[in-house]
């Protein structure tokens, strides 16, 4: 008995110093961590207001029914961004982080469509090794972005367009198996227009689902889906002016009438470490995004040409590679094809909403922590 009794002591002290141990390892980590990312972009862009094919050629003709002032369809542009970061070790074995993200878009010749971003997330997981679940919710907003010239039907004038975005989003994963997660997302947002195009203000809602996983052969695969419905709350305002259309003629680009729609939305990605060159080891990814956006309107074709029957293909792709230089400094690399393919049975309203737009950029990241 005596044997058996001394062993209980024994494994109870040693119990008592293994968790006494464990805590005092646990207090030299700090309760607050924190990081900051500053990176610079320096882009080309194609197409910096996503015009139609027949409105560039309407600007290089200088002819007088184009109004909005551009310098150049194309531009340089340098993109600043700041994004600095906190995580609190929390009690109860949490983990709780928050990160806001700042960028500033500076256009060389046409530098009157510069724009802001701004988001802030947190989330919320469990302070374990392989952890199952996370909680994640955030905000967006873009202060002001500029799209172009376009007609007031009220007064008849001609006005430059612009508006803010908001979203709020919350998001839920779950790791059922140690290579997957999954996630559920929902979200509301808007966009709101300048005191000449109220008309046009508009607000949604959506849901979405994430698979993402990691392979046993090292790329990463994610895919999501997103179902998007808008509501054109601006489009009962008075108006003097109805729109209207003749099939010969190409029509002026606008928005007004309803245009309320739904949207899905599929996002593919793959992105795996790359070895070229030993030892550096790069970081390559492709991305591609289609929007398939049909409006919804019962208005006839007479009364609102622009959204009667409609449907947007939306579509882009971005390949991109990104490799440590130092330590603390990321150098990136990407380049962006997007096109917009409009379906009317009003022809000129495919003219006018199709485009095309490339994009590469040049980056450098400098990291801390």
């Amino acid at each position: 008995m005596r044997p058996i009794l001394a062993l209980s002591v024994l494994l109870g002290i040693l119990l008592i110093f293994g968790q006494t141990e464990a805590a005092r390892r646990r207090t030299h980590l700090p309760a607050l961590d924190w990081g900051l990312r500053v990176g610079v972009n320096t882009i080309y862009n194609d197409n910096v207001l996503r015009l139609s094919g027949p409105d560039q050629d309407a600007f290089r003709r200088y002819d007088p029914t184009f109004r909005t002032p551009i310098e150049t369809v194309d531009d340089g542009e340098t993109e600043f961004s700041i994004h600095p970061s906190v995580q609190w070790r929390a009690p109860q074995t949490t983990m709780i982080s928050a990160v806001y993200r700042f960028k500033d878009v500076r256009r060389v010749k046409n530098d009157f469509s510069n724009y802001q971003t701004h988001s802030l997330t947190a989330s919320l997981r469990p302070r374990v090794r392989g952890y199952k679940w996370q909680a994640q919710v955030s905000a967006f907003t873009i202060p002001s972005f500029y799209l172009r010239v376009y007609r007031d039907r009220d007064y008849g004038t001609y006005e430059d367009a612009r508006f803010r975005n908001w979203e709020y989003n919350g998001e839920f994963s779950v790791r059922p198996h140690d290579a997957l997660w999954l996630s559920l997302q929902g979200g509301w947002g808007s966009y709101y227009y300048n005191a000449k195009f109220t008309e046009y203000d508009t607000e949604y809602s959506e849901v979405g689902l994430e698979a993402r996983y990691a392979t046993p052969w090292r790329p990463t695969l994610t895919a999501r889906y997103t179902r998007r419905v808008s509501t054109n709350v601006g489009r009962d305002q008075s108006i003097n002016y109805v729109p209207s259309y003749d099939n010969s003629q190409i029509l002026e680009d606008n928005e007004y009438g309803d245009g309320d729609n739904n949207e899905d939305e599929f996002r593919l990605a793959i992105r795996s470490p790359l070895k070229f060159i030993k030892p550096i080891t790069l970081d390559g990814s492709l991305s591609t995004r289609l929007r398939r956006r049909i409006f919804t309107t019962d208005r006839s074709i007479l009364d609102d040409p622009f959204h009667r029957g409609r449907l947007d293909n939306r579509w882009e792709i971005t390949p991109s590679l990104s490799w440590d230089a130092l330590s603390s400094l990321e150098v990136s690399t990407y380049f962006t094809y997007e096109q917009r393919d409009s379906k009317s049975d009003v022809p000129g309203v495919s003219q006018v909403k199709n485009f095309v737009r490339r994009e590469v950029g040049l980056g450098l990241t400098y990291k801390i922590n």
